[in-house]
C-alpha cells in the first residue's frame, strides 16, 4: 500500500511540475498586454532587425497597375506586423478592400537570406520568395515566367524609402537578364504606431 501511495504522490508531483513548464503559447517575446507587437528575441539572427521596420501598424496607399485600361487603381489598405515564433520571426498582414493577404518573414542563417511565405484570401494566392538587403532596399525574388509568355524571369518585391516612419513597397516581374521590367503592384506606407 505504502508503494502505491508513494507512486501516486510522486506521478502526481511530476504532472504538476509538468503543467508549471513553459507551454507554446507562452512565448516570452510574442506579442502581449505590455509588448503588443512583441519583440525581437535576443538569440535571433540579428539580420531580424532589417524587417523591424515594419513592427507595428501602418497606413498604407495601394497602387495596383490594370493592363487592360493601361491605368494604375488607387485604394487604401492596411498592413500591420509584429514579431513571432518567441520572437525569431516576423509576421505580417495586410487588408484591401475584401482582399486579405499575409507574410512570414523568417532569416535562414544556412543561407543568409530572407524566406518569405505569402497567403492571400478570398482568392486563394501562395508563394515564396527569397532575398536580403541589396543597398539601402530589400528585394526579394520567386523564378516566374512572364505573364502570359515563355520568358525567364523574377516576380520581384522590393521594399525602399525604408525609415522610422514608414516604407514603399513595389512589385514588379524582370526578365533574368534585368533588360525588361513590368511593375503592377505599388504601396506606400505611413507609421501608426509600433
Amino acid at each position: 500500500m505504502q508503494k502505491a501511495i508513494l507512486f501516486f504522490v510522486l506521478s502526481f508531483t511530476a504532472l504538476i511540475v509538468h503543467a508549471a513548464e513553459p507551454r507554446a503559447g507562452d512565448q516570452p517575446y510574442d506579442p502581449s498586454p505590455e509588448y503588443p507587437y512583441g519583440r525581437p528575441n535576443p538569440d535571433a539572427p540579428p539580420q531580424l532587425s532589417q524587417f523591424a521596420f515594419m513592427v507595428g501598424r501602418n497606413d498604407c496607399k495601394d497602387e495596383v497597375f490594370n493592363p487592360s485600361t493601361e491605368q494604375w487603381t488607387q485604394g487604401q489598405r492596411t498592413w500591420d506586423a509584429h514579431y513571432y515564433l518567441n520572437g525569431f520571426g516576423i509576421i505580417d498582414s495586410g487588408r484591401s478592400g475584401s482582399a486579405h493577404n499575409g507574410n512570414i518573414r523568417i532569416f535562414d542563417p544556412l543561407t543568409q537570406q530572407w524566406r518569405v511565405t505569402y497567403f492571400s484570401m478570398p482568392v486563394y494566392g501562395s508563394g515564396e520568395w527569397t532575398g536580403g538587403v541589396v543597398g539601402e532596399e530589400i528585394v526579394l525574388r520567386q523564378p516566374q515566367k512572364a505573364p502570359g509568355r515563355d520568358i525567364d524571369g523574377f516576380s520581384t518585391l522590393t521594399f525602399s524609402n525604408i525609415s522610422a516612419q514608414g516604407f514603399d513597397w513595389r512589385g514588379e516581374w524582370i526578365s533574368s537578364d534585368g533588360s525588361f521590367v513590368y511593375t503592377n503592384w505599388r504601396i506606400s506606407c505611413k507609421k501608426l504606431s509600433s
